[in-house]
């Protein structure tokens, strides 16, 4: 990946499958491009566990963006995609349409990543850190257990509510929702290393009880914790050190 893209893109991913089979998409922020050989399908945040169809049998390539990237890309509004996947015209971008065709051109993932940085650093515009940038890292730092109005919005300098639509147009979140999915990564994480302690884990999180994470992990996962928490918990959260 090139340097020039680091904060933008977060990884290129390729899936192999012997038969039609189902690909989870993680309550984490992020955002990607999936690209098959019959087009392309863009993801947008999702609040709760998300099954990806892959039809057949085969390689499928994909390319998960940081939270906001797709907007910086590309100017789009994120809020419109949430919970959801659209089709590759969802990006004012011509060669979206193509891009499947050029991808499947190859077969060595390496080649595959490089067509996709050489398209991305086409779309690439520098600019300054802005209010969304600042609340981003905050949110990062306490790892999504942070007070919105006396302590985020101040800190950034908007209002609550103008820092809402921001993260909307960004990540498809309010800045609550926003929040809240890091708050479980994070819990995620813990879970990982003691699964036994899911009471300790609760409070060091900030939820309010071991049933109120338990709760809010059936509500993302649609499903009880135990069996589920380490296929879900996203490596993109990972990243972010405790």
């Amino acid at each position: 990946m090139s340097a020039q893209l680091r904060g933008i893109v977060h990884s290129y991913l390729q899936v192999s499958t012997l038969e039609p089979s189902d690909y989870p998409i993680i309550p984490d922020g992020t955002q990607a491009l999936f690209v098959s050989q019959y087009g392309t399908l863009i993801s947008g945040g999702v609040t709760q566990a998300l099954n990806l169809k892959l039809p057949a049998a085969g390689e499928y390539f994909g390319v998960r963006f940081y939270p906001g990237a797709l907007r910086h890309l590309f100017r789009v509004d994120i809020n419109e995609i949430g919970n959801c996947t659209v089709g590759g015209d969802f990006l004012p971008s011509p060669f979206v349409a193509r891009l499947h065709e050029v991808i499947y051109q190859y077969s060595n993932f390496n080649s595959r990543a490089k067509i996709c940085d050489q398209w991305l650093l086409r779309q690439l515009e520098q600019q300054p850190i802005n209010a969304f940038d600042r609340a981003l890292a905050v949110i990062y730092k306490s790892h999504g257990n942070i007070n919105i109005t006396q302590d985020l919005a101040a800190y950034v300098g908007v209002s609550s509510r103008h820092l809402s639509r921001i993260f909307q147009q960004h990540t498809g979140f309010s800045t609550k929702s926003f929040t809240q999915i890091i708050r479980f990564q994070h819990a995620s994480r813990y879970l990982s290393e003691q699964p036994e302690n899911s009471l300790q884990v609760a409070l060091k999180t900030g939820y309010f009880d071991q049933s109120h994470l338990l709760k809010d992990f059936r509500v993302r996962l649609k499903d009880n914790l135990v069996p589920f928490f380490s296929r879900f918990m996203s490596d993109f959260y990972n990243r972010y050190p405790v």
